[in-house]
């Protein structure tokens, strides 16, 4: 009973630590870059002044266009309405933007569309082209979307956005989105919340359904469910004390700890059902579990502990890091408390699994190991033939792809906002070139050739929706400086030094806070392009980067960078090393089976075994468009400890010299978490849902080889009947 109180206070206390966890969802700040990259970006950044930007953007649109004086009048209401708001500093839109004129006298602005006046509004608009600098911060190319930016002290009211809402301009054709960061952020956190504790919950009720199905035992079900809430409220616990922040991949940490837990358990429960009878007291029942089950659960969780240490080893950053901390302390606690919680609780007279007639399981496994050991030399042909071309095909079209789909949820008012942002506006993706000189400043009239030449580059290969520089502030300030007619938009041949002074004087004005710095030796150029292919991206960089260094000298320097570029790069660099840590984990699972049984032979057929299904599972991903990335990985991470410790208890039987393979509690463990991970297809992000049936698909594979295929080379007699079992 103190055991028991003990377990439910500590399920209570990580109840606590979760809901209290620092949730990391701003997608901004989550960067797979080494922090040392990082800080070398943001102190860069800092050298330039940061513009602080709107807080909020009111995104219109009309599927007709916004075309007409009418249309744009409505605007001009929609923006006078914010401007009435009191929580509203000041709005910017296309109709209240002003556009500065140098006259031969004086200085002086002017409505950039003037509403007043159809003719020179149209004149406006027909000269997109020649106003791209302009129109593209506040009107899309189709004329389909405009954009309202708000400075706000605060979040966009939901009273202000009510009071809107009921002037029904949807009866005009158009339609009000919202994009406030800081709301997108507190949606993927809810989403995040919610999904935790769904799919926990979904997961473990199909989990105890399962189990209960083929057990008819309450008694184990309610253990099961103690265990499993234990060994995830200790790891909360841990991670609030350590203050690891609740990311993204640690969606699959309590479903390691599940897997882990159900599996040993599974197993210890088994053993106390067959060997209860021939034990005379608790004790030496207790023991005799301990002798069954203590190598197989060292080395299923050794295994998962090397992999999760390569992790800790390979990673450059705190997020990554703080997974691998994370999991691995998850994968120690479970083990530890099946060793010492779940062992001592065991009793002769209590009943964990009830139900002892299998008579039909049995049946099929004989039929079907009967058949293949008469064609053993074939079958294992065939399977290492079929092995060879599924992983031939898999590495022939295995693509790491970016982390940013990880944070796509279903289609929300706030993601729809978001995406007409990206697609029509910012694009998805940004990169930035920075600028450093050593003599001069970025003024330097080769230097500003060599920026147009990088541009032009990028135009290039990249098709950008938008490019802010030094360059684009010179244009603008010859422009100015020509009364504003549109033909002035270039760079003048030679710029006199009070040209260059003005242009450091008026650079804020002409949009170069965040692109100069004070003394204008430091500068940098901005894209933002719409996504792509990470390998097809990963070339593009590559060619750029090979331009810079060319045009790069001991007075310049020239470098690529960016916040998305660098988690770029490192989401391909530490995707590999996730598949090191896979690749370490199966071969030391694999040299240990060597060392306790001596036989190469079994050795590379647990190798084998385990390989394919996560070859196959890799290979219905890649079929369904799932991108791959590091969290698509650590989920597979999720599928292969499955595999692994199944072969694992199979293999170390041989060691043990049972009589036959006890199949039962392996064929319960994969069918019940199979159907535990089918709760992920009621997941809020899109890119998850599909990942029950991959799970399902894989986690049958790995069933069907590791007790037809994998005893097979045990060279063991195997018993599929009562004898491997309990009546």
């Amino acid at each position: 009973m103190f055991i028991y109180s003990g377990i439910l206070l500590t399920i209570g206390l990580g109840i606590w630590s979760a809901s209290s966890l620092e949730m990391q969802t701003d997608v901004s700040t989550y960067n797979l870059a080494p922090s040392r990259a990082i800080a070398h970006y943001e102190s860069f950044i800092d050298s330039l002044g940061q513009d602080p930007g709107e807080y909020g953007i009111v995104i219109l649109e009309k599927v007709t266009g916004w075309r007409t004086v009418g249309d744009f009048r409505v605007l001009q209401e929609i923006s006078d309405f914010w401007e009435e708001q009191d929580q509203i500093g000041s709005v910017s839109s296309i109709v209240n933007l002003a556009y500065p004129r140098k006259g031969i006298f004086s200085s002086h602005s002017e409505p950039f569309l003037d509403i007043n006046h159809p003719g020179r509004l149209e004149k406006r608009l027909k000269d997109y082209d020649l106003y791209q600098d302009v129109f593209q911060k506040f009107l899309s190319r189709d004329r389909k979307y405009t954009l309202i930016f708000l400075e706000t002290s605060g979040p966009i009211s939901l009273q202000s956005a009510d009071k809107l809402a009921q002037r029904d301009y949807a009866a005009q054709g158009v339609e009000i989105h919202y994009l406030q960061y800081d709301l997108v952020q507190k949606e993927l956190e809810s989403y995040l919340q919610q999904d935790s504790i769904l799919l926990g919950v979904l997961s473990l009720l199909f989990i105890l359904a399962g189990f209960y199905f083929f057990t008819h035992s309450l008694r184990g079900l309610g253990l099961i469910t103690l265990m499993v809430a234990f060994n995830v409220s200790v790891t909360f616990i841990a991670m609030y004390l350590y203050h690891i922040r609740f990311t993204m991949h640690m969606i699959t940490i309590p479903c390691i700890i599940t897997v882990l837990s159900f599996t040993d358990i599974m197993h210890i429960l088994y053993h106390q059902r067959a060997l209860r009878d021939d034990c005379k007291t608790d004790a030496a029942l207790q023991q005799a579990i301990i002798a069954a089950v203590k190598t197989p659960l060292l080395l299923t969780s050794l295994t998962n502990i090397v992999g999760l240490c390569m992790f800790l080893l390979l990673s450059e950053n705190i997020h990554l890091f703080n997974y691998a901390l994370a999991s691995t302390l998850g994968v120690v606690i479970a083990y530890l408390s099946s060793r010492f919680i779940v062992i001592p609780l065991m009793h002769k007279k209590r009943v964990y699994l009830r139900r002892t007639h299998f008579q039909q399981l049995y049946s099929a496994h004989r039929t079907g190991f009967q058949w293949l050991s008469r064609r053993k030399s074939g079958v294992l042909f065939s399977f290492l033939l079929v092995c060879g071309v599924v992983i031939s095909l898999v590495l022939a079209n295995f693509r790491i792809d970016h982390p940013d789909k990880d944070f796509s949820l279903v289609d929300t008012a706030l993601t729809r906002g978001q995406k007409i942002m990206e697609t029509e506006f910012f694009g998805n993706k940004q990169a930035e070139i920075f600028i450093t000189t050593r003599h001069g400043t970025v003024w330097d009239e080769t230097l500003l050739s060599q920026m147009e030449r990088i541009e032009q580059q990028i135009k290039l290969h990249f098709t950008p929706l938008y490019i802010n520089s030094p360059t684009l502030i010179v244009k603008r300030y010859h422009r100015y400086i020509a009364d504003g007619r549109a033909k002035a938009f270039y760079i003048p041949k030679l710029l006199g030094p009070e040209y260059k002074q003005r242009l450091l004087q008026y650079k804020n004005n002409l949009g170069g806070m965040g692109i100069i710095n004070g003394q204008a030796d430091r500068a940098r150029i901005v894209f933002g392009f719409a996504d792509s292919d990470l390998q097809e991206l990963r070339e593009k960089y590559a060619e750029l980067r090979q331009l810079l260094q060319e045009e790069s000298n001991p007075g310049v320097n020239f470098e690529l960078s960016g916040d998305q570029y660098l988690s770029d790069l490192a989401t391909y660099s530490f995707s590999h090393k996730i598949l090191v840590g896979f690749a370490v984990s199966l071969v030391f699972s694999s040299l240990i089976i060597l060392l306790l049984l001596r036989s190469v032979r079994i050795s590379l057929g647990l190798l084998l075994v385990n390989l394919f299904p996560i070859f196959s599972a890799l290979g219905l991903i890649i079929i369904l468009d799932i991108a791959i990335t590091p969290l698509t990985l650590f989920l597979l991470s999720v599928l292969l400890g499955v595999c692994v410790d199944d072969s694992i208890y199979i293999v170390t039987q041989k060691r043990l010299r049972t009589e036959g393979i006890h199949i039962l509690p392996i064929f319960i463990t994969s069918l019940v978490l199979a159907l535990g991970f089918l709760s992920l297809s009621f997941s809020s992000f899109s890119w998850l849902q599909p990942f029950g049936w991959v799970f399902l698909i894989g986690i049958a594979l790995a069933y069907v080889l590791d007790v037809f295929l994998l005893t097979l080379l045990l060279d063991q007699g195997v018993y599929f009947g009562p004898e491997s079992g309990f009546d």
